[in-house]
């Protein structure tokens, strides 16, 4: 393995030219394990700053095949980054979000061979999630995961390599999010599917896939069990759905953090907005995740203005022409339906807004699905039995229980879902996902799904650090009953328009 020491008392010019500090491919010649021709590709010429990617994104995100993930890092390292996060507990209250990368190398194996990365970046992620890697004992913890293939370290800007390593791409990502089963889901599919149907409904959201995730730490290699692959939010996500200026605009990432919910109300203090600091423990609502050079927030600010001043034709007006209603109002239908208590509409919380300047319109992308499809947090007293019987327009609201109020604004939803016109489009996306012939909001669809990664995964989860194995539990009865749920209600408002919103 090539640690971070090597990577720093070691010739990098030399290496460069070997294998570019990026990547090398390991292809099997199936005579036995450990008959491996190493194929190395070039390194980049100096002072390019020629952005290449290595393998693709479909090989990654190929839902057909077995994949397997392994981390590889120095005993040393991995206790640096469990320091890491200790300090910054100390320092912050507890808080264990460091954010801190640690050099690892990442070997990707999969039916055409293998991939070994070299020099990536690995840290923890997660919000209220996030736990140290290891307890005292050094007895290690079901973590979240961040790799990122751009980390320079400590290579000055000036060095023949900087350029080149911040530029890589692997799967034609800068980075990989990696989940585990933190609500100890048996179908493993609670996220990916809820984010499958996103995508399949013409709702525009991250790319998942299945893993079997190692960790090497020095030689001794753990099997952490299946884990979630997502694509991030980020300028490459633009990039592979927009085309020129398009993908050149504002990327929010909006939490509910140290400034309260991310409702997009007014009256919200002017550090919500704004880029965060992690050595300072600044987290704004509205965290801006790219153009950070450039923006100065007010594309953004005359958008939630807008949102909460305007009224009646002149908002319709409005949002058909800056947002992207209809994207919107899909986004909102398989909520629903994969009761999330915990999205924009129950908790003003985990989602994205970008503006398209091309065309000078907004749009949400969902974010965070482990509390869905009837597993993880419930969202009481907001919620009851994982959102099945929740009326589809007086939707529960975790955020007024949390605040102590009578009622507090999500003015997006809130206001749209006022306007007839919008209404009855909303309700005709209900209807078209839970179709039985549409196939979308059906369990025969997740069965489907279930049953192909099931194949791919089962086998030895025995021996993982969660022995958890694969099981359907009561995932039929969510899917018919909230299917059987939203046909009444829809039934029940066409015959009572009146009582709609």
């Amino acid at each position: 393995m090539m640690g971070f020491k090597r990577i720093r008392q070691s010739n990098l010019q030399a290496y460069r030219t070997f294998a570019g500090m990026t990547l090398v491919m390991l292809f099997s010649m199936l005579v036995s394990a450990c008959n491996l021709v190493i194929i190395p590709l070039p390194g980049l010429p100096e002072g390019t700053g020629e952005i290449r990617s290595m393998e693709t994104f479909d090989r990654l995100f190929n839902d057909d095949v077995r994949k397997d993930l392994i981390i590889k890092v120095s005993i040393f390292d991995w206790n640096r980054l469990d320091q890491t996060m200790i300090d910054y507990a100390n320092r912050y209250d507890g808080d264990l979000r460091a954010d801190v990368y640690v050099p690892a190398d990442v070997l990707f194996v999969d039916p055409e061979g293998e991939v070994l990365i070299e020099y990536v970046g690995l840290r923890t992620r997660g919000n209220l999630s996030r736990v140290r890697i290891q307890d005292d004992r050094g007895m290690l913890n079901m973590s979240h995961f961040k790799l990122s293939f751009k980390e320079t370290f400590d290579l000055s800007p000036s060095h023949a390599d900087h350029d080149a390593l911040r530029n890589r791409r692997v799967f034609e990502l800068e980075e990989i999010d990696l989940k585990h089963n933190r609500n100890q889901d048996p179908t493993y599919l609670n996220e990916k599917f809820s984010l499958d149907l996103f995508n399949r409904y013409d709702v525009l959201a991250q790319r998942t896939t299945l893993v079997n995730l190692y960790v090497e730490i020095g030689d001794t290699r753990h099997f952490y069990g299946v884990y979630t692959a997502f694509e991030p939010y980020d300028i490459e996500f633009l990039q592979r759905r927009f085309s020129g200026v398009e993908a050149q605009g504002d990327l929010y990432k909006c939490l509910w953090q140290q400034f309260g919910p991310a409702s997009l109300s007014t009256g919200f203090e002017p550090a919500a907005v704004g880029i965060r600091d992690i050595p300072a423990n600044y987290r704004p609502a509205y965290d801006l995740k790219t153009n950070k050079n450039t923006s100065n927030h007010a594309d953004f600010m005359a958008f939630v203005h807008a949102i909460n001043t305007l009224e009646g034709a002149a908002f319709k007006q409005y949002i058909d022409d800056h947002f992207e209603i209809d994207m919107f109002l899909r986004l909102l239908a398989v909520g629903v339906l994969l009761g999330n208590p915990d999205d924009y509409r129950g908790n003003a919380n985990n989602y994205y807004l970008y503006h398209n300047p091309a065309i000078n319109k907004w749009m949400m992308f969902p974010y965070d699905y482990d509390h869905s499809l009837g597993q993880g947090w419930e969202g009481a007293p907001a919620f009851s039995n994982y959102s099945i019987g929740a009326d589809i327009y007086d939707w529960g609201r975790w955020t007024t229980h949390a605040l102590g109020v009578d009622q507090y604004a999500h003015p997006l939803v809130d206001k749209i879902l006022a306007v007839p016109a919008y209404q009855v489009i909303y309700e005709q996306h209900l209807e078209t996902l839970i179709d039985e012939d549409g196939g979308l909001f059906t369990y025969p669809a997740f069965l489907s799904v279930y049953l192909q990664q099931q194949a791919l995964y089962d086998e030895g989860l025995d021996d993982a650090l969660m022995p958890l194995r694969f099981g359907l539990r009561d995932i039929e009865d969510y899917i018919e009953g909230k299917r059987a749920d939203i046909a009444t209600q829809l039934a029940f408002y066409r015959a009572n328009p009146h009582l709609r919103g």
